[in-house]
């Protein structure tokens, strides 16, 4: 399998001239936070090994003077997300896996979107609700005790969701989409990646060694992919101006919605990923993890248009 890197410095013959095209008609980034942009603990203000740093802020300034706009695309809930983009100077977000589109904070434009999963918001539920009545939650927790339980946000609390679900642990996959397909409810299961960390309170009691992942019921046919697509047609977005980043199997399902994906370096360690390269052969792999990969892939974008 060839895999193609950005290079940390970027020069002429270094990068391949499709993947610079593509590149320097960038306008749009949608990116992954956790694992992705922020930096050990969700911090802003470190690189990856958790020295003090304001190589991200000062590159979030930077796309900002470009004229790129930077739309965080990921699983945590609106309240999160709401602080998120408004301390970064950011105006527009995806979160909950897809579930929440919001187009314009400042005006509070947004919609849910439940792909395939029916939903009539004159219900007076949010989609959450909605799932939460078939009872799958409690199922999940009875079945596996101590090794998935609510992802609680940071201490917000999974109460906080709107669209998705959010559990944290670690159990058999297979068995969980059993779990789903016998609700007779159109739902999906949604990996998020591995945790860098659990927040307290917790009930969880992983074996020795496991790092456990963050899962997402969510709404069949949801995806970033899918809301990216959506969040483009609502704002009038040509998809060859847009740019996908991230780190886990969740993130690889942009790839097929934007002009082109990168990721970061961890996440090669991604089971998933050999079959992304497989479909996406266009993705690139920017040197570094985390935040230090995240940086050097959008100072490759500023470099690029600069020229």
């Amino acid at each position: 399998m060839s895999i193609t890197y950005l290079p940390d410095a970027l020069t002429g013959a270094t990068l391949d001239e499709g993947l610079r095209e593509r590149l320097a008609r960038v306008r749009y980034v949608f990116t992954d936070l956790d694992g992705t942009m922020m930096g050990p603990g969700s911090t802003v203000l470190a690189n990856a090994a958790g020295e003090p740093s304001t190589a991200f802020v000062e590159t979030l300034i930077a796309l900002k003077r470009a004229g790129v706009e930077v739309i965080p695309t990921s699983g945590r809930n609106r309240s999160m997300l709401h602080e998120d983009s408004r301390v970064l100077g950011l105006t527009s977000y995806i979160g909950e896996m897809g579930g929440i589109i919001m187009l314009d904070r400042p005006h509070d434009e947004w919609e849910y979107f439940t792909a395939d999963m029916d939903y009539d918001p004159a219900c007076g539920l949010t989609p959450h609700e909605v799932i939460e009545q078939t009872g799958l939650c409690e199922q999940f927790i009875a079945r596996w005790p101590g090794l998935i339980e609510y992802h609680n946000d940071m201490s917000t609390g999974y109460k906080h969701r709107e669209v998705t679900i959010g559990l944290r642990g670690e159990i058999p996959d297979e068995e969980a989409i059993s779990l789903l397909d016998a609700s007779g409810m159109a739902l999906d299961w949604g990996d998020n990646g591995f945790l860098n960390y659990i927040s307290a309170p917790t009930t969880l009691r992983l074996p020795e060694g496991v790092r456990g992942r963050a899962f997402n019921i969510m709404p069949k046919g949801l995806s970033k992919g899918r809301a990216i697509e959506r969040f483009c047609a609502l704002r009038g977005i040509d998809r060859a101006e847009t740019l996908g980043i991230g780190d886990s199997s969740s993130d690889f399902l942009m790839a097929g919605y934007v002009g082109q994906f990168l990721i970061v370096e961890n996440a090669l360690a991604d089971a998933h990923v050999d079959a992304l390269f497989a479909e996406h052969p266009q993705t690139a792999v920017a040197r570094g993890r985390i935040v230090d990969g995240w940086v050097n892939a959008m100072r490759c974008v500023l470099a690029v248009q600069k020229e």
